[in-house]
């Protein structure tokens, strides 16, 4: 709800309020007046009629008494009816059949000479006349009070608007700039009241904010690099891994067909089938050359259509080897799923996954050394789950291991910034998500429990 309607709302209600409670009173107190009125205007009417019959009842001149009353009766069109009696009988009254009783008083008044009383004058007065009045004044009151309300509240509004929603919305549309990312431009307001104090509040705030992201970006890039330079040293240990096997056959072919030449016992056959596999080896050590090559060349962190199980065998084309080595058995369930992503990126998660889960299963130094990369489609989001059996991560630390420089390893294995980049690179660069989460399972009728990497990819 904008601030303007509440503040608008608020002194609506307000003035309303203050309208209807003072209102009431000034109500009151005018039927009150009117009242007070109509007693006044019937006292004095039956105080003139018993005047003006002062001289006709010391004659008993009935006749001049009737004459009175009726021109009176005549006179004020409110009067219902008018009786004088003397001796307590009737001796004049005039009535109009037409007046509505509904709303009447009556009012009494005595013809009185040396304290002795000689007539009574009762006239009875409709005050259906006088209500309207009332009603049509308490409505005409009722008009300019809300006539003056709406004015009121339309002055309160400029003012407010003046005073506090213009520097509010000037405020709020310079902040808006700061979501914008737009930090280096400061609010300037003329004034100085609590807002100036406000927007210079804002103002360090934001100066601070831009020093603080500055820092971190220049962290972000330091634990860039390390993570660069980690993945190399481990590049260049893959890359012995994987070139040792062919250069031994190499040397070994090389070598036998110089002795077998030496003693005169080479033969074509054997001369081939040596070329053969010193070419095989050599091929092989392209290949392995050009898959880390194809890690490292920059041309390769756009966006574009991969093959997910094409990935996954570039992934362990690279570390096979020193997984091989250490008895590490990978167990694959791939959905060959097609999306836009960034590869290498992708490749260096999955990398810092497998070191990571790598790095556990020989600390736990367990008979079977297992890791699961699965693969699966849930709606429209690419799901790659890295499960290993080396005994889950501690429930106390499970939610730090994708911060900068967390690590459960001894100082001489990890830096703790593995996991934390490949968390950037999932949620800032593939624009996805990834949870780590500890699991129980059975494989070939065997309990383990282990960590469980989930990265989600929208497709």
């Amino acid at each position: 709800m904008k601030l303007t309607f509440k503040i608008t709302a608020t002194v609506l209600i307000t003035v309303i309020s203050l309208l209807i409670f003072f209102g009431f009173f000034i109500i009151k107190d005018e039927k009150k007046f009117l009242e007070t009125l109509q007693n006044r205007q019937g006292k004095t009417i039956v105080n003139i009629i018993s005047i003006s019959i002062l001289d006709s009842v010391l004659l008993s001149d009935y006749a001049a008494i009737d004459t009175i009353v009726e021109n009176i009766s005549q006179a004020y069109k409110n009067i219902i009816s008018i009786q004088v009696s003397m001796n307590d009988k009737v001796v004049s009254q005039a009535f109009k059949e037409e007046m509505s009783k509904d709303e009447k008083s009556s009012f009494k008044s005595n013809v009185v000479i040396d304290d002795v009383v000689l007539a009574k004058v009762v006239i009875t007065v409709s005050n259906l006349e006088d209500s309207k009045l009332i009603d049509k004044r308490v409505e005409y009151m009722i008009f300019i009070s809300s006539l003056i309300t709406c004015l009121l509240i339309f002055i309160l509004i400029l003012i407010i608007k003046y005073l506090l929603i213009n520097k509010i919305n000037f405020i709020s549309k310079s902040t808006k700039q700061i979501k914008l990312n737009n930090l280096h431009k400061h609010i300037e307001i003329n004034t100085n009241d609590e807002f100036k104090d406000l927007a210079n509040n804002i103002n360090e705030m934001t100066k601070q904010l831009d020093k603080e992201i500055q820092e971190n970006r220049s962290k972000t890039k330091l634990l860039s690099e390390q993570s660069k330079m980690a993945s190399l040293g481990e590049m260049l240990g893959n890359i012995a891994h994987q070139w040792r096997q062919p250069l031994s056959v190499i040397s070994s072919a090389a070598t036998g067909s110089k002795l077998q030449k030496e003693m005169e016992m080479l033969e074509d056959k054997d001369f081939y089938r040596a070329m053969d596999s010193i070419n095989n080896s050599a091929q092989y050590l392209s290949q392995t050359i050009e898959d880390f090559r194809g890690f490292f060349n920059p041309n390769n962190i756009k966006i574009r259509e991969i093959e997910i199980s094409k990935t996954i065998k570039k992934v362990l084309n690279i570390v096979n080897s020193q997984f091989a080595a250490k008895n590490i058995k990978i167990i694959k369930n791939i959905n060959n799923i097609t999306l836009k992503s960034i590869e290498n990126e992708l490749i260096q998660v999955l990398i810092n996954i497998l070191n990571n889960s790598k790095d556990a299963l020989l600390d736990k130094e367990a008979e079977n050394k297992l890791i699961f990369i699965k693969t699966y489609k849930k709606d429209d989001i690419l799901c790659i789950e890295v499960l290993d059996n080396a005994g889950g991560i501690k429930d106390d630390v499970i939610d730090k291991v994708f911060e900068p420089y967390f690590t459960t390893k001894h100082q001489a294995k990890g830096t703790g910034i593995g996991l934390y980049m490949s968390h950037d690179i999932v949620i800032n660069h593939l624009k996805g998500n990834i949870t780590v989460s500890n699991e129980n399972f059975i494989y070939e009728d065997v309990n383990y429990i282990g960590a469980k990497f989930t990265i989600e990819i929208n497709l």
